[in-house]
């Protein structure tokens, strides 16, 4: 029989910033070998940040993977946030679109064939949408296991070629009226190493709140902006 191996224990870890004041939530940005996971609101700023870290990836020269579930991604809004990057961001950047949630599952285990350590970042855009719709007509049991299949793929991904992983996911009303959770449960829960909550007030001005991390204080909040180059600190906004 062979001899039993021990675990090689890799603590080599990279961060992708922001740009903006949630970089200091995360100090320095979003880490890889693990999931973050981003949830709030629609116009919270959630896509905006995917692309924004997506920039900074490829301007590390690294490549990044898009899934987009609900066709959200407006090449003019690429090209705000990019600038003079533009080309570079579109060059280095793969973007799939599945329309059902077989299409995303299919897309996600395919992956493993596809990434390589030149790639930085997984983006999932929304994690849940198209999750919610087929609730109606398949079993609720079957699509947890899909569910959970996936983050398995996308956290061994993650850990493998040492890239981040973002996943959006979307909101519902709290019960006891206090607020809103995340959908997805504890799978989602459970998969996210780290989860940023994103609130908008009815003047526009955005933050963002650390739920959960595994080396940093919860509950830290910061302030944001959304302008057309992005994400900016609340303390740059002009009149």
């Amino acid at each position: 029989m062979d001899k039993l191996k021990p675990y090689e224990l890799n603590l080599d870890t990279d961060k992708i910033p922001v740009g903006c004041s949630i970089d200091k939530l995360l100090n320095g940005g979003v880490e890889t070998r693990v999931i973050t996971q981003i949830y709030g609101p629609p116009a919270s700023g959630k896509t905006n940040l995917c692309l924004q870290v997506a920039l900074n990836c490829i301007r590390n020269n690294k490549k990044v993977i898009f899934i987009d579930t609900e066709g959200g991604h407006s090449i003019e809004r690429v090209r705000q946030i990019a600038g003079g990057d533009f080309k570079k961001f579109i060059d280095s950047s793969l973007f799939f679109g599945p329309h059902n949630f077989g299409d995303q599952n299919k897309i996600i285990e395919n992956l493993k064939s596809a990434v390589n350590d030149r790639v930085g970042l997984i983006v999932l855009d929304s994690a849940v949408s198209l999750y919610r719709i087929g609730t109606e007509e398949d079993k609720a049991q079957n699509l947890n296991r899909l569910m959970s299949k996936q983050f398995v793929t996308l956290s061994e991904l993650a850990k493998k070629h040492n890239l981040a992983v973002i996943v959006t996911n979307q909101v519902y009303a709290s019960m006891n009226g206090d607020g809103v959770e995340p959908v997805g449960g504890n799978i989602l829960k459970y998969w996210s190493k780290a989860i940023i909550e994103l609130q908008k007030s009815e003047d526009g001005i955005r933050e963002a709140i650390l739920v959960r991390h595994r080396s940093i204080k919860e509950g830290l909040r910061e302030k944001f902006v959304i302008r057309g180059e992005g994400l900016r600190d609340y303390s740059e906004m002009g009149p």
